[in-house]
């Protein structure tokens, strides 16, 4: 009989709010990309889809996997889509039936990097990388993401258009433990290197690349990170929900943060985004106002 009453008592004290959630609670898909500072960014939009009584399954993949996952309604949430720019292609081809519902964080970038230690006077742009001098001292093997990320397809135009394969470099797509590998390797060695590069990262806090030149833009502008929504989805799911979904937002600092938590101190990617959201409580608190 105690143990009866102490749980009549526990179900009486739970909020009128937490009961509201799981009432209009439903299952969702999430589709995220495959990358560490993908999985913390969903990590904190999975955290608040369960605030809001949600179930979520979570689907992870790489750009070529997921985008389609969308555009056939397997997946109900995308995190994350860099848009104008990064993700044209895919956005143009797999996005007629989605939404863009909130701006995870502003100013992401792809580009090409070198060691801040590469003189300025020597290498500024992309163009330097085949003068015959700079080719020489270079390491030319060029170490890229997976093939199907927008960094990859981008770096392929450019190395097109500056013709970089005659100057002896050749762009190598690969894992990402390879790609952060080949920049650590060659950085304690002090070599000059060049790599295809992004930001939001963890790297963005410790390594010191600097950005070349790259005036045809063939890795495109600064994009918005979007967490794009099914159409059908945001027909369906309650208000409150799309309401606190549409408020998040992160940041680039916040972003490489969490990414830091994950890669460096070892974190998995939910407790990392629990950790952020917790650090920036009162950001957090604000997604959820009536």
């Amino acid at each position: 009989m105690r143990l009866l009453k102490w749980l009549m008592l526990a179900v009486m004290a739970v909020p009128a709010s937490i009961g509201a959630a799981c009432a209009d609670g439903s299952k969702v898909v999430m589709g995220q990309i495959n990358i560490s500072f993908y999985a913390v960014t969903a990590g904190v939009v999975q955290e608040v889809l369960e605030r809001r009584g949600h179930q979520v399954e979570t689907k992870s993949g790489s750009h070529g996997q997921m985008f389609p996952l969308l555009d056939k309604g397997e997946i109900d949430l995308l995190v994350a889509a860099w848009l104008p720019s990064a993700h044209a292609e895919y956005w143009e081809k797999f996005g007629g039936n989605a939404t863009q519902l909130a701006t995870l964080y502003t100013d992401a970038q792809l580009y090409w990097a070198v060691p801040a230690y590469v003189p300025m006077t020597d290498v500024a742009a992309v163009a330097d990388l085949g003068k015959p001098d700079v080719a020489q001292r270079m390491v030319r093997t060029i170490r890229a993401t997976a093939p199907d990320s927008g960094l990859t397809i981008g770096s392929h135009r450019i190395m097109v258009a500056y013709r970089l394969e005659e100057a002896g470099y050749e762009l190598l797509p690969g894992k990402r433990e390879d790609w952060v590998a080949h920049l650590q390797d060659n950085v304690a060695a002090q070599r000059w290197f060049v790599m295809p590069f992004f930001r939001p990262t963890y790297l963005n806090l410790g390594a010191d690349m600097r950005m070349l030149d790259e005036p045809q833009k063939l890795l495109g502008e600064p994009s918005d990170g979007k967490l794009v929504a099914r159409k059908d989805f945001v027909s369906r799911a309650p208000e409150r929900t799309l309401k606190a979904l549409s408020r998040i937002s992160i940041g680039l600092d916040g972003v490489a943060e969490m990414d830091r938590m994950v890669n460096i101190e070892k974190m998995s990617a939910r407790d990392a985004a629990r950790t952020w959201m917790e650090r920036n409580r009162d950001a957090v608190n604000a997604w959820f106002e009536d």
